[in-house]
């Protein structure tokens, strides 16, 4: 019990240091602005993966803490989707690609 709230204290803490909302806070013209974004949503990504990686690691049967991680990963994949088309909205707005 001890290491998966080990586990969940250090995956909370992992999103402590995120700054997407500061990125959301620009304008949408503004090139930092997207990049911050697009910087934001690549680290999100890599903290996403770890969360995934770090949940194969919990115990195999179904607890109630093990499903609460996995809604909480799905709950970012949802948030990193949403973002990737707000980035795709603000290239689109400056007339540019979008790159991948």
């Amino acid at each position: 019990m001890f290491r998966k709230m080990f586990l969940l204290l250090v995956l909370l803490l992992s999103f402590e240091n995120l700054t997407f909302l500061r990125a959301q806070a620009t304008k949408p013209s503004d090139d930092s602005g997207l990049q911050a974004m697009k910087s934001d949503v690549q680290r999100m990504r890599a903290l996403l993966n770890q969360m995934r990686t770090n949940l194969a690691f919990v115990d195999t049967t179904q607890s109630p803490l093990k499903h609460q991680f996995e809604i909480e990963a799905d709950m970012w994949q949802v948030m990193l989707a949403q973002m990737d088309r707000r980035i795709a909205a603000m290239e689109a707005g400056q007339g540019r690609v979008p790159q991948r």
